[in-house]
């Protein structure tokens, strides 16, 4: 017994430490000793997860809940695992049973809304995710997935107060700050489209559309704007949870709100290119760069949303990459933009602009040794 708790404190120490490897080590040989020590069990399963050892987790949360089968925390942890490895309805029941053992499991109702949430049950997602906010009021997260679910359901304006709650008790939550903006900004878009209609000020000569598709020009850069970009701050691709990976960075969603000169004149300049190439009045709904490093790119994706399909807006949505620096061409994968049906394969050179549907998917794959430098832009044709 003496020997039993001197590897759990160690254990304990270790995982403070964060040295999780050595606590790992140290726990599997207190199961060997004490093999119906669920909390060890549990807590080899948390480490493999930090370690994303997703399989090897599973299994010490399925032998977690076999030992103490009213641990609701094991299953909890149990479909938490599950729902990473993509078993959504083995996830489902297993937050189930964590609610069954304890119905007031704020982070199990959450977790179940948030599982509804991402197969499009937004009847049961409302349900779950209401009831941990009224466990916890100041659950931002719960109130954020909750307007997530409140813009699916096209009740942006019950998106918005979810958002701003949520931002009430979590000011820094760079996700609901995000979305809130760009429920701004899609607000504004609408305002424009309408006084667009209403004044017929836009391109009155031919229909709008795109005049080639994709649209290829050039813009030369500036020395000065890609110096610029490297003052921002950053993210890590592979921090974004989205489409983005590898080793690489990107900026938020918001770069042409920087106050920069050069930013402006760039701006000024990509506006009057993406009216010329829709022959439209255009809005831009988001600006943001990404610098590509060795294994870094973008997995197939498109940029249409919830609130284009609501809005009927698919069709007048398109995206822009601006290359203003391509980094190492001669590598295996030297940042090809592969726009796909039908496939077109596209090595930019510096200064390149490329244009197209935003409902066209694409990806990018980039193995260089120096970084490759790009602006996206998300656009509307006003007309």
């Amino acid at each position: 017994m003496e020997n039993v708790n001197k590897l759990i404190d160690q254990a304990k120490n270790l995982l403070l430490e964060s040295k999780f490897e050595k606590a790992e080590i140290l726990l599997k040989k207190l199961v060997k000793i004490d093999p119906s020590n669920y909390k060890a069990h549990t807590n080899i399963g948390v480490i493999c997860i930090k370690l994303n050892k997703l399989d090897e987790a599973e299994k010490c949360f399925n032998k977690v809940v076999k030992l103490k089968p009213d641990f609701d925390l094991g299953y909890y942890n149990l479909g938490t695992t599950q729902e990473k490895i993509g078993k959504i309805k083995d996830a489902e029941n297993n937050f189930k049973k964590a609610i069954d053992i304890s119905p007031d499991y704020v982070e199990a109702h959450t977790s179940l809304g948030t599982l509804y949430l991402g197969i499009n049950n937004l009847n049961d997602a409302k349900l779950h995710l209401q009831k941990a906010i009224d466990l916890k009021p100041n659950f931002s997260e719960a109130l954020y997935n909750l307007g997530l679910t409140q813009s699916k359901e096209n009740r942006d304006d019950l998106a918005e107060l979810s958002y701003k709650k949520a931002l009430h008790f979590k000011p820094n939550f760079k996700e609901a700050i995000h979305n809130l903006n760009k429920i701004i900004r899609q607000n504004e878009l609408l305002l424009n489209i309408e006084h667009d209609r209403k004044t017929n000020i836009g391109y009155s000569h031919g229909k709008s559309g795109l005049i080639e598709n994709p649209y290829i020009c050039n813009r030369k850069v500036e020395p000065e704007l890609i110096s610029q970009l490297y003052k921002i701050k950053t993210e890590e691709l592979n921090n974004t949870k989205d489409v983005r990976y590898g080793n690489g960075v990107c900026s938020d969603y918001e770069l042409f709100e920087n106050n920069s000169a050069i930013l402006k004149i760039v701006e000024d300049d990509l506006t009057k290119i993406m009216s010329r190439a829709v022959n439209s009045n255009i809005f831009i709904i988001e600006s943001f760069f990404n610098i590509l490093r060795t294994g870094s790119g973008l997995t197939s994706h498109n940029h249409l949303n919830d609130f284009d399909q609501n809005k009927s807006l698919t069709s007048k949505k398109y995206s822009l990459t601006y290359y203003l620096s391509v980094g190492d061409q001669k590598s295996e994968q030297p940042g090809i933009l592969k726009i796909y049906d039908p496939i077109i394969e596209i090595l930019p050179s510096t200064g390149t602009i490329v244009i197209f549907p935003a409902g066209r998917q694409h990806s990018v794959s980039y193995n260089g040794r120096t970084d490759r430098v790009m602006i996206g832009i998300n656009f509307y044709a006003l007309s």
